[in-house]
């Protein structure tokens, strides 16, 4: 592709609407060396040569300036419109959203937060990633997503975080398990039962670290890397799990079978955050999708 700047083209028409080099230098502000400069580059660029000089001692432009003429002028008009573009776009709640969330939370948000950008906002168009919360994370650094749903405690570098919801550890147990009924539930209380645990590195590792911690080895029967799995697994009565939980996720346990018990041992704090890029002012709607998150998991 041809190298050549906006400022050479500027130069060049104004070569064109004051016929002189001279003249076009002044209305620029610049040396008529620069100016004369900046023309021969752009020459060298389009291998054409785009001016000579009339028996007036103007200089006017070839075929191929003409065309270059016509074709700058759209260029430069297009440019001058692009702050205001840029800015009408960072404050319109409309255009895509490109988003990213982790296995982990994306059934107990993505559903509900598609539905309501739908109903608030019908002009923003989201799109979706799951993966995991590295993957994700590295993709917001490198421009390719918007903001990244993750935990707290899988954070990485070079990333900004935006706080949606604290997020704590509890026990999932069948509805008639014996210990269902208590308050909170200590690690050791588990210690003879079997565990089925999500399986998407690094939750499982976490989970294993938490109960260490506690004095006590879990006795892990099943791992899956599917959340109905395993809430079916606990709500047959087969083995208890561990799953981080939000204020919002109360519906999604009513009538499947299982209730949730707090973690009474101490526990790392962890929280949902959107991963967004670092140091970079966000388009409104972009907030407006995080903003919305942050509802839903605070419902």
């Amino acid at each position: 592709m041809s190298d050549f700047t906006l400022r050479q083209l500027e130069y060049f028409v104004a070569v064109l609407d004051t016929g002189s080099v001279t003249e076009a230098a002044q209305a620029c502000r610049i040396s008529q060396a620069a100016a004369s400069m900046a023309i021969a580059q752009l020459e060298r660029s389009l291998g054409v040569d785009l001016l000579v000089r009339a028996r007036s001692k103007k200089v006017v432009p070839t075929a191929a300036g003409v065309e270059l003429g016509a074709r700058a002028r759209r260029i430069l008009s297009e440019a001058a419109d692009i702050p205001d573009a840029i800015r009408t776009g960072f404050e319109e709640l409309r255009g895509r959203v490109r988003l990213g969330c982790m296995i982990a939370i994306g059934p107990r948000l993505v559903p509900r937060l598609l539905a309501e950008v739908g109903e608030r906002w019908p002009e923003i168009s989201v799109e979706f990633r799951e993966g995991a919360a590295e993957e994700l994370q590295r993709a917001v650094a490198d421009g390719e997503l918007d903001a990244a749903f993750v935990y707290s405690l899988q954070a990485i570098g070079g990333v900004d975080l935006v706080a949606v919801a604290e997020s704590r550890p509890q026990i999932m147990l069948h509805e008639s398990h014996p210990l269902a009924g208590r308050e909170s539930l200590a690690f050791a209380d588990l210690a003879g039962e079997d565990a089925v645990l999500f399986d998407v590195p690094p939750s499982a590792e976490r989970v294993l670290a938490m109960f260490r911690s506690a004095g006590v080895e879990p006795r892990v029967r099943w791992r899956s890397v599917v959340a109905e799995n395993i809430r079916g697994i606990v709500a047959r009565g087969l083995a208890y799990s561990v799953v981080n939980v939000w204020e919002g996720m109360g519906e999604l346990f009513a009538s499947s079978g299982v209730v949730l018990v707090p973690v009474s041992d101490p526990t790392p704090h962890n929280a949902v955050v959107a991963a967004v890029p670092p140091g970079l002012s966000r388009p409104r709607r972009v907030d407006a999708v995080i903003a919305a998150a942050r509802g839903i998991a605070s419902a």
